[in-house]
């Protein structure tokens, strides 16, 4: 998940209010294409419409949201285009996150790797077939990934990276059915995370690329099927 609140204050009802937003989009709990009206999302979060009036624009620039002028807001469709975008652009732009952070990287970096591959390991062998579970996972897979690139010296690339992957997280989500074989995917991160340990560049960002290319390429097959 996105850091709502990077200064460490208290969160705003702003705040709250888009973290709720983002996680129910996320989840598929609000569906694509389904519009945001005020007064029912007023009712549904028991916040104001003011703070949801914020909350709306925040994830609209994040491109959670679809604002559509007078007519208010909704949740963006699920695209195959979309999708092919998202894609591209993160495995471009993850790709020279993971370089720089392989050039930058301490042994610091080198222990959150581990540490977070652990987490992630742990968390799989646990699986269970309900909703919580998933939740837990993701946020260890997005723990691991953010974790690769954590060593990237340039913030601004980084939170890009985080904005693609939950965009990302969106299609796999929704589409539930596109998850891979468990055990594989686990050995997909253990495998991404040897090179990147190992400091081979060319090998690391091309495996984060078709690590993320299969992902999209489990959705796209969903999204044929519907």
């Amino acid at each position: 998940m996105l850091d709502e609140n990077p200064s460490g204050d208290s969160p705003t009802l702003a705040d709250v209010a888009a973290r709720r937003l983002r996680g129910e989009i996320l989840a598929g709990s609000l569906a694509p294409a389904e519009r945001l009206r005020l007064r029912a999302l007023s009712q549904r979060f028991g916040i104001g419409a003011t703070p949801l009036r914020e909350a709306l624009a925040r994830l609209t620039a994040e491109g959670f949201v679809v604002a559509e002028g007078q007519r208010g807001f909704s949740v963006p469709p699920i695209t195959r285009a979309h999708l092919a975008d998202i894609t591209a652009s993160r495995q471009i732009a993850e790709a020279e996150a993971l370089r720089l952070a392989m050039r930058h990287g301490d042994a610091g970096w080198e222990d959150g790797i581990v540490s977070a591959l652990a987490l992630l390991r742990a968390e799989v062998k646990r699986r269970r077939a309900d909703s919580a579970w998933l939740d837990a996972y993701e946020v260890k897979h997005h723990a691991f990934h953010r974790a690769l690139i954590a060593a990237c010296p340039w913030p601004s690339l980084r939170g890009f990276c985080d904005e693609l992957y939950m965009q990302k997280t969106r299609y796999r989500r929704v589409l539930k059915g596109a998850t891979r074989n468990w055990a594989a995917m686990l050995r997909e991160h253990e495998e991404l995370a040897r090179l990147v340990l190992a400091r081979a560049p060319q090998p690391a960002t091309a495996a984060l690329q078709r690590h993320i290319g299969a992902t999209a390429d489990a959705v796209l097959r969903m999204l044929a099927k519907g």
